[in-house]
């Protein structure tokens, strides 16, 4: 199993509130984590970092016994990190105001777990096939399923990153977890919304099936964002199950 992430600033933000990590425990079992923080002064990049953080370290010191365990740890823990992210905003007035999606996929054996909250996503290539696994929790998308407006009518720009559920945005951190079978030849890739709002899913799934190393897809589906604006940060993980 390959993994590659980086994450950038792109190219019209003067800093990166993204964040990501990927880390193993004694098992050597592997999570991938993913965060775009939001807040004011630098409250979105401290979100983003200790939710990246607190996961990853906490999952070094767990061990995998049950797939029913595990969720409920997974579960626990983004519940744990939530209160601390509240905490910290109640504590320090300069942090209010900050927040964070996640999302995670959680690895062992031959399935992993996934689970996100907010508009950062995963996708999975399977027989070079593209499938969004996850449903964006954005205010856009509350509003398409509501039936209130389209998919793809022009949206008030304010509204454009707003998130209905994140770490941080209240103290109810309750998330879906699904548990999936990773098949050879799989790519799994967590990804913000500075790629997704910047490269179409077609040429996402072109990229991936190019015959390159995982660094060289994440860079090349960072330079197609950043080559189309690079309006936000831009941050992907790819897990390739490399079969």
């Amino acid at each position: 199993m390959e993994v590659a992430a980086n994450s950038v600033i792109g190219k019209q933000r003067i800093s990166n509130e993204d964040y990501v990590g990927y880390f193993k425990n004694q098992q050597g079992a592997l999570i991938a984590i993913l965060a775009d923080g939001v807040g004011g002064s630098n409250g979105g990049e401290i979100a983003a970092s200790t939710a990246v953080d607190f996961i990853g370290q906490a999952f070094q010191n767990h061990h995998i016994s049950s797939i029913i365990d595990t969720k409920a740890w997974l579960s626990q823990t983004i519940s744990d990190v939530n209160n601390k992210i509240v905490e910290m905003g109640i504590k320090d007035e300069s942090l209010s105001k900050m927040a964070t999606t996640v999302v995670v996929a959680l690895f062992f054996g031959n399935q992993y777990l996934l689970t996100h909250l907010g508009d950062s996503r995963c996708y999975l290539l399977r027989s070079s096939q593209l499938k969004q696994l996850t449903v964006d929790h954005s205010y856009i998308n509350f509003l398409i399923q509501k039936g209130e407006v389209k998919d793809g009518e022009n949206i008030d720009s304010n509204l454009q990153n707003v998130i209905v559920k994140g770490l941080g945005v209240s103290s109810d951190a309750d998330v879906d977890i699904s548990n999936i079978q990773f098949r050879p030849g799989d790519q799994l890739l967590l990804c913000s919304d500075g790629l997704t709002k910047m490269v179409s899913d077609e040429t996402i799934s072109k990229i991936l099936n190019m015959r390159l190393s995982g660094k060289q897809k994440v860079d090349r589906l960072i330079d197609t964002a950043n080559d189309k604006g690079g309006k936000d940060n831009i941050s992907a993980i790819l897990i390739d199950d490399l079969g």
